[in-house]
């Protein structure tokens, strides 16, 4: 086989997105990943479009998920001509609800519209009586990230990008400045002119250039699913211990913790116990709906909090990573601008906020493990 014209090391939503951008520019790519297809950080999400529930205080971080939010829709029409699954686009909007004054006083920065609590129960009745007050978040959406990413892989094999499950990279390769290749676990070498380090949590962990230009460490999300039907409510509901995210079919999505537990993915009693009080506390009817799942999933945290993305001093080796918490959101947006980018075209937003070189300027720093 001969080689591609680049390696992305990563199949989770940012990896094949991009992938799949370059394939349509008529570019051979090869998408390595660690896993099974698609169980990391994408698949374990709750699917939130989420603009401005997820507040950013950052200029550069506001200015990426705006376009992000912006360009989204497009993307998933494309995306549905190339393989028509239905990915559960939704468009209620997200309630994010307070318990007192406090809670509220936490919103004031949430450019929505203030409700009451009466205002909230008449949009969603089953609201637990002691909300106080709310704001009413109409650009926040959901998929079905799931879905999606079934979907976004059958298109990506389509536009003929070869997706390589459970071939894991250990290493990046270089010689004089430039990257050549990567090492594969069972000691192989995959040559190639261009790499793309899309590994998510594990970014940094593919030899000595990946630590220094894509420090990354995991953040633990634990989550779970009941079953709701009819499901008693219909938009996405916040509150500071919780949310829920109603699916179509019926299920009720309760997310999420945040912990710093390493590369350990596993469910806790401790952690469901603090999801089921906080959907309780949303929604009291909660606690009689039939318990279907429990997963957990490793979110890419960076030590400012911010992405990671674009050309490195590795001459052809770019980075895209450091998504936290809204990898779903802004694959789109991240592919786009990593493609023009890699193709030499200006990128409709500066990068410099978010190039793996402002690690190296500022010298090393430990990972904070403050979220």
């Amino acid at each position: 086989m001969a080689a591609p014209d680049c390696l992305i090391v990563g199949g989770g939503i940012i990896g094949v997105s991009l992938a799949l951008e370059l394939a349509v520019e008529k570019m051979a790519v090869v998408v390595l990943e660690r896993g099974a297809a698609a169980r990391e950080a994408s698949w374990a999400a709750a699917g939130m479009l989420a603009p401005t529930s997820e507040h950013h205080q950052h200029p550069a971080m506001e200015a990426l998920v705006s376009a992000g939010s912006a360009l989204y829709p497009r993307w998933l029409s494309s995306l549905c001509q190339l393989c028509p699954l239905d990915v559960g686009h939704r468009t209620e909007g997200t309630l994010v609800v307070a318990f007192s004054e406090q809670d509220f006083a936490d919103l004031t920065g949430l450019p929505g519209e203030r409700l009451t609590a009466a205002e909230l129960r008449r949009l969603e009745p089953a609201l637990s009586d002691r909300i106080s007050s709310g704001v009413y978040l109409k650009n926040d959406q959901q998929v079905d990230n799931r879905r999606l990413l079934d979907s976004l892989w059958q298109a990506a094999t389509r536009a003929g990008v070869g997706l390589r499950p459970r071939t894991e990279v250990r290493a990046l390769l270089s010689a004089s400045g430039r990257v050549t290749g990567v090492q594969i676990a069972d000691k192989s070498r995959m040559e190639v002119d261009i790499v793309v380090d899309a590994a998510g949590a594990w970014a940094g962990q593919l030899g000595e250039a990946a630590a220094r230009l894509a420090p990354t460490r995991p953040v633990r999300g634990q989550m779970l699913s009941l079953r709701a039907e009819p499901a008693p409510v219909r938009h996405v509901v916040r509150s500071p211990r919780a949310y829920i995210l109603p699916r179509a079919s019926g299920r009720l999505v309760i997310g999420s913790t945040m912990e710093d537990a390493g590369f350990d993915k596993s469910v806790t009693p401790s952690g469901l116990a603090g999801l089921l009080a906080g959907a309780r506390e949303i929604l009291p009817t909660s606690a009689q709906c039939a318990f279907e799942e429990a997963w957990a999933g490793l979110r890419p945290d960076t030590p400012d909090h911010l992405p990671i993305l674009g050309a490195t001093d590795m001459e052809k080796l770019y980075v895209a990573t450091g998504h936290f918490r809204n990898g779903i959101l802004l694959a789109p947006i991240t592919a786009r601008l990593l493609a023009d980018g890699i193709l030499g075209r200006t990128t409709s937003i500066p990068l410099e906020p978010f190039s793996p070189l402002r690690f190296v300027t500022r010298g090393p720093r430990p990972v904070s493990s403050k979220l």
